[in-house]
């Protein structure tokens, strides 16, 4: 309920003039597209018996005026529950921010924009339902999903397996049953989100729900080493865009005497949190970009398309407003996010607990960029102390596996191995040389390498230690 209003804030408002919060009007006219564009908006109070320059002109008010004008309120659509207040022969009507945006009323759909109530166009309607949460992707019915042909069987049980799910249901009942699906005259018809997380396809249904994954060579992106595009469902997403960034980053192992500790360029908790908040809340009806995942000398960047939904920056972290419901119940239920609203600052406290600043948030109406700040290759050098100091990414650990097992590898192999490029392959396999864990053998095409004999195994995963 408003609180009544005295003479000198009257008298201070009408000196201020219309705003993006302040209608005036002299009569009844048109006030349902006023009602309907405070709604539509951030609220805001129309002064009935007031000049467009602020002269109060005074309203005859009477019981069947006031019917009338809730009336009008009531018949848009949903209704608006607005609040009547009478001051000086002006008729005060507060209008609330709605809930269940958008708002139309028999003259069209109107949102207010400073100090005028403008109406929409068909493609602004649309845009402003998708922003406000009135029309969500994944829970639009796909009539182009037919089950037959382009359901994942192996996709889905693997999901209930991880769900924990034992219904002994047929398929279509259990995703029905998850609202996933739903009957319309005898028919089957699945949501949009079944095609990202159970279709054999899934860029079938979008073309861009796919996550690319780049390892650049300095600080910009103008030298490229790596490139992947993960086009999975958005599980395998998250799961191959988490271990691109593993193989592309830095592992430190300090040891001080019996005791060996991982340091991680990058805590896997934040960037595993990172990358599924981009899956989870990029805005899907956006099929002109997709996520991106840039990796750089001492930062990765986290890109994905959509801005802030229904929230500000300074409420990030804070509350919770997603803009793909199905789309964050699934990863709920598969363990991949926890409480609603605690992403944020999970990742927070993942870079604060191994002395790294919290990472930097961008936002733009568009795109919402989380930028994390990783030890740097200094900076892991100096923490390492004692008799260790290797840096091996897990690309190169693999390699050391391999060798230990069959004895050799080639840059041929070590490019199928790790499923990257020759170049990578080939700055990978010189470091290790370098750091005389390698050595090279052979000449021309018939090069390999093995392991150098100053090295001995400390322990798995290429924890290796230097003699002497």
């Amino acid at each position: 309920m408003a609180v009544k209003m005295n003479g000198e804030e009257l008298k201070l408002i009408l000196e201020e003039g219309e705003n993006r919060t302040t209608e005036f009007k002299e009569n009844m006219e048109g006030l349902d597209k006023e009602i309907v564009a405070f709604s539509n908006a951030r609220g805001g109070r129309i002064l009935l018996g007031v000049s467009d320059s602020g002269g109060i002109k005074g309203i005859n008010i009477t019981n069947r005026l006031n019917s009338q004008i809730q009336d009008i309120a009531n018949n848009c659509q949903p209704r608006v529950d607005i609040v009547i207040e009478e001051i000086d022969k002006i008729l005060i009507i507060e209008v609330p921010e709605g809930e269940e945006k958008p708002y139309m009323c028999s003259k069209g759909f109107y949102l207010r924009i400073g100090p005028n109530s403008q109406k929409l166009s068909r493609d602004e309607i649309l845009r402003f339902a998708i922003q406000e949460g009135g029309v969500r992707y994944d829970e639009q019915i796909n009539t182009r999903f037919d089950f037959k042909e382009d359901f994942d069987e192996r996709r889905f049980s693997e999901f209930l397996k991880r769900s924990k799910i034992t219904v002994n249901l047929p398929y279509v009942n259990i995703l029905a049953n998850l609202d996933l699906a739903e009957k319309q005259e005898g028919e089957n018809y699945f949501k949009n989100v079944v095609g990202l997380f159970f279709s054999k396809n899934v860029k079938k249904f979008n073309h861009s729900a796919y996550t690319s994954c780049i390892l650049f060579k300095g600080r910009d992106r103008s030298h490229i080493i790596d490139r992947k595009d993960f086009d999975g469902n958005l599980v395998e997403q998250v799961e191959d865009a988490v271990r691109f960034v593993e193989r592309n980053t830095l592992l430190a192992y300090q040891i001080k005497g019996l005791e060996r500790k991982e340091i991680e360029q990058y805590p896997a908790d934040a960037i595993r949190e990172g990358i599924v908040n981009a899956i989870m809340h990029r805005d899907y009806f956006e099929t002109g970009s997709n996520v991106f995942v840039y990796i750089y000398d001492d930062f990765i960047e986290i890109i994905n398309p959509g801005g802030l939904f229904r929230i500000k920056k300074e409420e990030l972290g804070k509350i919770c407003a997603r803009r793909n419901e199905l789309v964050a119940e699934l990863f709920r239920m598969l363990w991949l996010v926890e409480k609603a609203g605690t992403g944020i600052q999970r990742m927070k406290d993942a870079m604060k607990n191994v002395g790294l600043k919290k990472p930097k948030i961008d936002v733009s109406e568009n795109f919402f960029t989380i930028r994390f700040y990783g030890h740097k290759k200094e900076e892991l050098a100096k923490i390492s102390e004692g008799k260790e100091i290797i840096k091996l990414n897990e690309r190169q650990k693999e390699a050391i596996e391999f060798v230990k097992e069959k004895g050799r590898i080639t840059n041929s192999e070590y490019q199928k191995l790790n499923n990257t490029t020759r170049e990578t392959a080939k700055l990978d396999l010189d470091k290790m040389l370098r750091l005389e864990i390698f050595e090279r053998r052979g000449s021309g095409r018939g090069i390999f390498y093995t392991l150098s004999g100053n090295w001995v195994k400390l322990g798995k995963n290429g924890k290796s230690e230097k003699r002497g």
